[in-house]
């Protein structure tokens, strides 16, 4: 009986670790990969369309499908030490997307000359867009890891 208690006790212990350490550089490259062919196959959706307008206006965005080009050509400027996301990755709270885990980053994009952020999830192979604008990161920030 105590063995199986130290067991368990230990097990709560390694998965609470394990889960603090998240993600991997394995896990967020993955994400990286799965945003890429969602955009390249269009299996997209606005998260949320409350900010999205306002967005895509200070990008100089004029159709919202015009997004979707743009963010597959800023996906080939992100890595994986961009992420920026928590540790673990934090959950959603919005309707489409509850409790799906949320990938931020933070990037110098050669494209838009700017310090960018993006904020994504997916399910199911498809990608659905929370957030991108200039980044609020300072450039010489420590950024997470």
């Amino acid at each position: 009986m105590l063995i199986e208690i130290r067991y368990h006790m230990m097990l709560k212990y390694d998965l609470e670790r394990e889960s603090l350490n998240r993600p991997s550089y394995r896990e967020i490259n993955n994400r990286l990969l799965e945003a890429k062919v969602a955009l390249q196959n269009r299996k997209v959706f606005f998260a949320s369309s409350d900010k999205v307008t306002d967005e895509l206006l200070r990008l100089n965005i004029q159709e919202t499908s015009e997004i979707w080009t743009l963010l597959l050509q800023l996906f080939d400027e992100i890595v994986v030490d961009d992420y920026v996301g928590g540790n673990p990755p934090e959950q959603s709270y919005e309707t489409k997307i509850k409790n799906l885990e949320l990938w931020a980053f933070a990037w110098s994009s050669v494209l838009l000359r700017k310090e960018m952020y993006v904020k994504f999830a997916i399910k199911n192979g498809t990608f659905y867009y929370v957030s991108l604008h200039k980044s609020k990161f300072p450039q010489n920030k420590e950024r997470k890891k």
